[in-house]
């Protein structure tokens, strides 16, 4: 089936993929075209792994074989090995495990023992990283008797699918997208946008991630993802009884480390890394709105070494922290940008030797204890002359040395 709004302006190389060490002719043998009652379109052969198992299927976007074909039990023929076989395939249910999905346009199909369909001609998918901005990409497809690629880039990515800039022809759609330099595919072509030069392209890791095992906790928690001797381990999520999400990202051993996003209660959050199920390292805060709320160094949970604290109300501090609270040499600012405070902190109060500047641009410069002027210190017009010099008690002066 040819899509809507398909580009069709010639291929364009990017010199930075070596297409010379891919075995095009061998992909082209498990891209598909498949054809219906009502119309003919693309898909593809990849094995999977299901609760981890090996899982053969055929993979094809979801306007290509719908939800009501399957409920009728329509008959497909899938033509493969560039169109030299075919199989003729029923959708339904109780033979296949058939799988549709809400955010992503794709759906599997089964491939099973009775089709006799060689091994050798599934794909593999990319397990990776999702850090794929700017990644090379490319696109091979059996099209009208001709082997024909298109190569570019990946512009934009969010959880379930990619913008790309690869020139696509006619009938590109359910065709697969493969990562730079390997056989691997990342996702599956849906259309194009003439007006924005944008292609989109579904993710497969979505897929790949809802056929990994779980396991239950007592408390009514569930992880999804990696599993190693029982334990997460690996990539995954892990879900409070609510069905939402509390945690994603690595685990070694049962345990939250590496990188990850932590979801409280509240409504804040936490992206950054993590050892021993606490926040370790570099990481972020964000109040429940999406502001951030403290950025810097953790450690075992609590801020700790270098970091930027934003009150709600627009005030932040940049300096040092310990035990979660500033605590050494830092800098407070007002919501505008000025500073407010820069010098000495103790367990989140400012302490020890300091300059504090009023709003009025009057300025003081002394000792603080407990956030207030405590012992020696001078107050000064802004202009630079003294208003004050003395000693300070509880915020208070105390005598008049001026």
């Amino acid at each position: 089936m040819e899509e809507l709004n398909e580009k069709t302006n010639e291929n364009e190389e990017h010199d930075n993929i070596d297409l010379n060490n891919i075995d095009l002719n061998k992909n082209s043998k498990s891209i598909c075209k498949i054809m219906t009652n009502e119309k003919e379109g693309k898909g593809f052969l990849i094995k999977l792994n299901k609760n981890n198992k090996e899982f053969y299927c055929l993979m094809t976007n979801e306007h290509m074989i719908t939800k009501s074909m399957i409920d009728k039990k329509q008959k497909i023929i899938i033509y493969y090995d560039q169109e030299k076989k075919n199989k003729e395939i029923i959708l339904n249910r109780d033979k296949r495990f058939i799988k549709e999905y809400k955010n992503i346009n794709i759906i599997i199909l089964e491939i099973i023992k009775k089709d006799n369909i060689n091994e050798k001609y599934f794909l593999s998918p990319y397990i990776g990283d999702n850090n794929i901005i700017d990644r090379n990409i490319y696109l091979i497809q059996f099209l009208h008797g001709n082997l024909t690629k298109s190569q570019g880039k990946i512009t934009k990515s969010d959880k379930y699918e990619i913008v790309h800039d690869i020139n696509t022809k006619p009938g590109s759609s359910g065709n697969p997208i493969f990562l730079e330099n390997t056989n691997l595919v990342i996702g599956i072509h849906r259309q194009s946008n003439n007006k924005k030069n944008d292609n989109y392209c579904d993710l497969i890791y979505p897929i790949i991630f809802d056929f990994k095992p779980q396991i239950i906790y007592d408390n009514g928690n569930y992880y999804k993802g990696d599993i190693v001797n029982g334990l997460s381990h690996g990539k995954g999520i892990l879900y409070g009884k609510d069905r939402k999400i509390k945690y994603e990202g690595e685990f070694i051993n049962g345990q939250a480390e590496g990188f990850g996003n932590y979801y409280y209660e509240n409504g804040e959050s936490y992206i950054g890394q993590w050892k021993n199920d606490l926040k370790h390292g570099k990481g972020t805060l964000y109040y429940k709105n999406g502001e951030i709320k403290y950025e810097g160094d953790f450690i075992k949970g609590k801020a700790e070494g270098n970091g930027k604290y934003y009150s709600e109300n627009g005030d932040y501090y940049i300096g040092q922290f310990k035990n979660g609270l500033s605590h050494g040499k830092g800098i407070e600012y007002y919501k505008n940008g000025n500073i407010m405070y820069e010098g000495d902190f103790i367990n989140g109060n400012r302490e020890g030797n300091g300059k504090y500047y009023y709003e009025s641009d009057n300025y003081y410069i002394g000792q603080f204890k407990d956030n207030l002027k405590h012992g020696e210190g001078i107050l000064y017009y802004k202009n630079g002359d003294v208003m004050f010099k003395g000693n300070f008690v509880n915020g208070k002066r105390e005598g008049n040395t001026k």
